[in-house]
């Protein structure tokens, strides 16, 4: 049985609701729900509070040779994708508005720019060269972790 459904079935063996398990473990009751749903797994302090309110070994809940550990590690990684997935796009997807900013600021006010922010238009189309390289590799970046992702689910 996956660990969700273990869950709802032991909270429902208690008698109790999400909002009163969610009390016991100073958490929210959405928490409980995304546990309860599979859209999340608890942590390893929660699951351990969830086995002393339950009367359970982790070893009980967390049943070896079973998928649940895998999907564990599987959720993990993801988090851990998205959460790195900011840091590496953002670098690129800044650079290259600036550049842009820039290249369209040379192009149509050149009057307007103070002159240590014009450049030659040779200087602008290696600027659009570097923002499409940052383009095409931010896309390709990102089809990658999309694959990835559908390989863990």
């Amino acid at each position: 049985m996956a660990l969700n459904e273990q869950l709802r079935q032991k909270r429902l063996t208690k008698s109790w609701t999400q909002e009163q398990l969610a009390n016991r473990l100073f958490v929210s009751t959405k928490t409980i729900s995304n546990w309860e749903t599979g859209k999340t797994f608890p942590d390893i302090e929660s699951l351990i509070s969830l086995c002393q309110l339950y009367h359970l070994s982790l070893d009980q809940l967390l049943i070896k040779g079973t998928d649940l550990v895998d999907d564990y590690k599987k959720k993990e990684i993801l988090a851990e994708v998205a959460k790195k997935r900011k840091q590496q796009f953002g670098g690129p997807i800044l650079s290259s508005t600036i550049l842009f900013l820039l290249c369209v600021g040379n192009s149509l006010f050149p009057a307007q720019l103070p002159s240590w922010l014009q450049v030659s238009v040779t200087v602008q189309l290696v600027l659009l060269l570097v923002i499409l390289c940052n383009g095409v590799t931010t896309y390709y970046f990102d089809r990658q972790i999309k694959q990835l992702k559908r390989q863990i689910i």
